[in-house]
């Protein structure tokens, strides 16, 4: 038997845990990170830390006393009790208060859940990713919509799309058109050399990954834009890969029928190996 850590307890995984007052039911007025535990090690923890907090505080809940030292301790509940080694680590925040939209308080609640996985590694998928698009609706553009909470009925509408249409992922636009991410990826586009991804004013997720991945764009010395991203900059575009914190880098090997390269997937993928290795 596997546990969870709700609130501190641990608590068995598929145990009844919410009444019908929880927020996150009611409402999706909640946030999540997801984690990757490689070899024992929580990867990228002080990025994921930050932005729990910062978007916590950025919908007003309590975060006093909630610094990295408690979420740590709590997050180790779950790995120690359930010994992992190698997990996808879930840590859902929300507001826990009674009332209607106007929440009464905004007490901090938390649930930690673990999913067991084999490989650690961040490996070059030689297969690739089938890409689309998705047009049915789109992701609005606000500070709001950089924050990942739990309100995510459009991306399970593209999620639903992409498996229908037998493709790997789909590009989810902004609602003045515009490229913004893929279901569950930050998307960056190369062409003539120069590597873009839609800035955060775009709509996008402010993703972990798109964090490590900016930061090595720029040690590495190359050409870089935060960008308005289009459509047609991604049909003309040389490669187009996929970021996210568990999968790490993943390339494009077609969209819309285009054969893309994948000489910079590779090269990242290379980075955040070695990121892994230096972690150990």
């Amino acid at each position: 038997m596997e546990f969870d850590n709700l609130d501190g307890f641990l608590c068995g995984k598929g145990d009844k845990l919410f009444d019908t007052s929880n927020r996150v039911l009611k409402y999706g007025d909640g946030i999540f990170e997801t984690i990757k535990l490689a070899n024992g090690k929580l990867m990228f923890w002080e990025d994921h830390f930050n932005r729990l907090n910062k978007d916590a505080e950025y919908l007003g809940m309590e975060i006093s006393g909630k610094d990295v030292a408690f979420w740590k301790k709590e997050v180790e509940k779950v790995i120690v009790k359930n010994y992992y080694k190698n997990a996808r680590i879930r840590v859902i925040v929300y507001r826990d208060s009674p009332g209607l939209y106007t929440p009464m308080g905004n007490r901090l609640s938390f649930l930690i859940e673990g999913t067991r996985f084999d490989k650690p590694e961040y490996s070059f998928n030689s297969k690739g990713i089938k890409l689309g698009v998705f047009t049915r609706d789109q992701k609005g553009i606000s500070p709001l919509n950089n924050i990942k909470t739990t309100s995510a009925l459009l991306f399970v509408l593209a999620g639903k799309y992409k498996k229908e249409q037998g493709l790997d992922d789909v590009i989810v636009l902004n609602t003045h058109g515009r490229v913004c991410e893929s279901v569950s990826s930050n998307v960056f586009v190369v062409k003539d050399d120069t590597i873009y991804t839609p800035k955060l004013s775009e709509g996008c997720l402010d993703g972990v990954m798109r964090k490590q991945i900016i930061k090595a764009i720029h040690q590495k010395g190359l050409s870089f834009e935060e960008s308005e991203v289009t459509l047609e900059d991604l049909s003309t575009a040389d490669e187009i890969f996929l970021t996210n914190v568990m999968s790490g880098v993943q390339g494009v090997t077609e969209f819309q029928g285009k054969r893309l390269r994948d000489t910079y997937t590779i090269n990242f993928q290379a980075h955040l190996e070695n990121a892994l290795l230096e972690a150990y």
